[in-house]
């Protein structure tokens, strides 16, 4: 120590024999004076670094404290920036990924928040007609397969796509070819590239696998490629088999153009700007409306729009991810407080050494210098440990999101995270050390040779301290609040009524394929035998059954006609989304009926063509009336689908999620228009998940080679479709309770300083007739003061907060008086708390024992 100071320059022999006597003349030092010799700057770092850590390891209580707290700090920062950096930054794994875009129909006519719609065949058609911005230009209509190879047979994700696909995304086979533009005709189609994850574990990796026939929904068709390893579809990460896009004439006939069902990804060209494309997209707007008159593109305001692909991967938990960033740095900055905080209360034991460096000449920026290199082994320390608490709490992550935040898979702790490790340790160094170096190297004099006590660094310490505890404080507060109208607005969410009833219900998805599964009946047989053997269970109440169950799909949507007789025209053709269902649907959900019927029994294949719509649609099209009897038809005014008469309304459901209402829903036998896959909803006497294995074998008994998937009750269904927001508010509650946790520590560290440094008050206080009750209401009054003043800035910082946060909240205002103040009254209380253990201490002083040490 006095080594470095010496060299620094030295007054005088005599100014160095006083500075030694004032300091004890401890052997340590007069041998530190022994062979003083310059060192450049490497060398006089890694002293300072040795010196710091030599000085570290003498406390190691201390030590133990600081790095652990910067442990839990850092750690959670590096790990929620892992999973941002990698979900958020990383470029998708293809060639210029910023060139890649979606493209939606928008249809903001039709009075909906989310009007984004998907593509229908002819408009496909039209959008690669009317081309002049897309080298590439593919659709996607995602598929459930039943494979069969051998004696096996199994249910495979999959997806139609165009022969543009691969090559839009810069894609070469591991094995094998592609499908060409030749294969997307209908008769043409029969071959397949499949998944290298599939080839390894159905095929052996055999490399003989290309020209092998597989049977595909009864059909066969043979595989002619296979998809390196590497290769990830952000849109699908699931699928596993391929095949190609053939639209056939009903598809792409006018009356199909309002059925939207085809997602469609493009690539820029190369020598064209996002601006240019989407000056293009508009002109592709104009030219569709005025080709298609017929269909009412105008009177819903329809127009063509871009998304870049990363958007549409990662745009609905950007915000999340955002605000689980800045609580993990709020912690951080709370850590630092403390940190600082400690340093300042352990700095008055270095009053005698600042002075003595002082004493023999070292310039104050040396001081500053050689504080902060003990900070930065505090910090780097602190770094190691969050390192290894990241690399844990990032595999933690990715099990609890890996079905809500996409790509999080992929989270690593690769070279960019040890980088910002790295630099956040060193930052975080600076932040909690310059406030006690600065103080430290202006406190001390040569009068703290004497005596340390009676300097005037104590009075500017303990500013330093209340500062710093009030901004912990603030922070606290705002978290709260943020945690609170988040919490808030999960109940508000849970409450909300979706318009049927997720108690008792088993939910099942059969994707029905056989060879005859182009003719209805056949479809149309096997769930009834389905219906029949599952009601035969004990415990089954009733079965019914949708193609598109709520909160798990969108399902179809499409232009309906209603009849001009009883609607104006201008109102004859709206957007709807359309439901397929076997009898007993609305029964087994609870869906409540308003009027008239439901389907049963009677509406059959030569029956009357019938539907029943929901409130939503009676309420706009209908108000005022009875809508039981109208008629109603599936395409446009051209459209040859038959009409169908209403026969009853029921409540309206919320399909797409529970924040916000569907489209105006109308429902469909499916007697009279089958579908192949189908969600069955069993409604049962108790636990519906003790069935599931009964239901399985019913449907086994009915087609062994028709295996139900995604079998889970109801009420898990709505919790997955809140799982994201779920997520986002425990982990925040979690932060806000460590940034508390650590405000209380920090509050406690203070008053206990406080009541060590006023001991001699207290006493003589108590000498002089104090009462219990005074000393109380002197250290807790300090401390309730402390966060009076940190809960009045906090929800002040709160205001700004909460108007960030206000895309994440639900039917809850951001300046939610009742979410303040249970915030503020949370703070008061958890200060009271932290200041009656310094306040308890006090009152236990014993004044006899304080005089006779005067």
């Amino acid at each position: 120590m006095t080594r470095k100071l010496i060299r620094e320059g030295v007054p005088s022999d005599a100014a160095r024999r006083r500075a030694l006597l004032s300091f004890g003349g401890s052997e340590q030092i007069k041998e530190e004076c022994r062979e003083v010799r310059p060192l450049q700057w490497i060398d006089r770092l890694a002293q300072n670094l040795r010196y710091g850590l030599r000085l570290l390891l003498r406390n190691p209580g201390f030590t133990a404290v600081v790095v652990i707290v910067l442990t839990l700090a850092i750690g959670v920062n590096i790990a929620v920036f892992t999973v941002v950096d990698t979900v958020l930054f990383r470029p998708l794994p293809y060639p210029d990924p910023e060139r890649l875009v979606l493209i939606w129909g928008n249809f903001t006519g039709i009075g909906l928040p989310d009007n984004r719609n998907a593509i229908s065949a002819p408009e496909f058609q039209d959008f690669k007609r009317l081309n002049r911005s897309f080298s590439h230009i593919g659709a996607i209509s995602p598929r459930v397969f039943i494979v069969s190879a051998g004696a096996e047979t199994w249910r495979v994700d999959g997806a139609a796509v165009s022969a543009s696909l691969f090559p839009m995304l810069g894609v070469h086979p591991e094995l094998g070819r592609f499908f060409t533009e030749a294969n997307e005709t209908p008769g043409r189609d029969q071959t397949v590239v499949i998944s290298h994850a599939l080839w390894e574990t159905r095929f052996g990796g055999d490399s003989d696998v290309i020209g092998r026939s597989i049977r595909i929904d009864g059909s066969e068709s043979q595989i002619i490629g296979v998809l390196p390893s590497r290769f990830h579809f952000e849109l699908g990460s699931g699928i596993q088999i391929w095949r190609p896009l053939a639209l056939g004439p009903d598809e792409l006939a006018p009356s199909h153009r309002g059925n939207h069902f085809l997602g469609v990804l493009a690539r820029i060209k190369p020598e064209l700007s996002m601006e240019q494309a989407e000056a293009d997209a508009q002109a592709m707007t104009r030219a569709i409306v005025d080709e298609n008159p017929q269909y009412p593109y105008e009177r819903f305001d329809f127009a063509v729009v871009l998304s870049p692909l990363l958007e549409q991967v990662v745009g609905e938990v950007r915000t999340p991810l955002r605000v689980l960033l800045a609580a993990v740095c709020a912690v951080l900055l709370i850590a630092c407080a403390n940190v600082a905080a400690l340093l300042l209360s352990r700095s008055r034991t270095r009053q005698s050494e600042m002075a003595v460096r002082i004493a023999l000449g070292a310039r104050r920026g040396t001081l500053i210098v050689q504080m902060l290199t003990e900070s930065i082994v505090l910090g780097l320390a602190g770094g190691g440990g969050g390192l290894l608490l990241a690399w844990w709490l990032v595999e933690i992550l990715k099990t609890m999101a890996h079905t809500s935040v996409p790509r999080i898979d992929a989270a690593s702790l690769d070279l960019t995270v040890v980088l910002f490790a790295v630099g956040l340790s060193l930052l975080t160094a600076v932040i909690f050390g310059l406030a006690p170096a600065w103080n430290n190297s202006h406190s001390s004099s040569y009068s703290g040779l004497k005596d340390s006590r009676r300097t005037t660094g104590g009075v500017r310490s303990q500013r330093l301290q209340r500062a710093l505890i009030v901004a912990e404080l603030a922070i606290s507060v705002m978290m709260l609040v943020s945690t609170g109208l988040l919490l808030r607005s999960f109940d508000r969410l849970l409450q909300v009524d979706p318009g049927f009833r997720p108690d008792n219900v088993l939910t099942m998805r059969i994707s029905f394929r056989s060879p005859q599964g182009d003719r209805p009946e056949v479809p149309r047989q096997f769930y009834r035998q389905v219906v029949d053997h599952i009601s035969r269970l004990p415990a089954v109440t009733i079965v019914g059954g949708i193609d598109a169950l709520a909160l798990t799909d969108n399902g179809n949507s499409g232009t309906v006609t209603l009849d001009t007789q009883a609607v104006p025209a201008d109102k004859a053709s709206p957007e709807a989304d359309v439901r397929v269902v076997l009898p007993g649907y609305f029964e087994s959900m609870g869906i409540r009926l308003i009027r008239g019927r439901t389907f049963n029994g009677r509406d059959t294949e030569t029956s009357m063509p019938c539907t029943v719509i929901d409130e939503s649609m009676a309420n706009r099209y209908w108000p005022n009336e009875d809508p039981v009897g109208k008629r109603l038809k599936p395409g446009g005014a051209d459209s040859k689908s038959p009409w169908l008469t209403v026969i009853g309304v029921v409540a309206h459901v919320r399909y797409r999620t529970l924040e916000a209402p569907s489209r105006t829903e109308y429902y469909l036998p499916h007697s009279q228009r089958p579908s192949r896959s189908m969600t069955l909803t069993i409604l049962t006497e108790g636990d519906p998940s003790v069935l599931a294995e009964a239901a399985r074998r019913a449907v086994a008994d009915v087609d062994p080679e028709q295996p139900p998937y995604q079998v889970r009750t109801m009420n898990q269904v709505v919790s997955q479709s809140v799982a994201r927001r779920e997520m986002l508010t425990m982990m925040l509650a979690a932060f806000a309770g460590c940034a508390v946790l650590l405000a209380a520590v920090g509050l406690y560290g203070v008053m206990s300083y406080a009541v060590s440094q006023r001991t001699h008050e207290i006493g003589i206080r108590i000498t002089l007739g104090g009462t219990v009750i005074h000393i109380l209401r002197l250290v807790v009054g300090q401390g309730l003061a402390l966060a009076g003043i940190g809960a009045a800035l906090g929800l002040v910082g709160s205001v700004v907060v909460s108007h960030w946060l206000s895309s994440l909240l639900f039917e809850v205002n951001p300046e939610d008086p009742v979410t303040l103040v249970l915030a503020a009254g949370t703070l008061v209380a958890v200060a009271l708390a932290a200041s009656c253990i310094p306040a308890g201490r006090a009152v236990r002083v014993d004044p006899a024992v304080i005089l006779r040490s005067e």
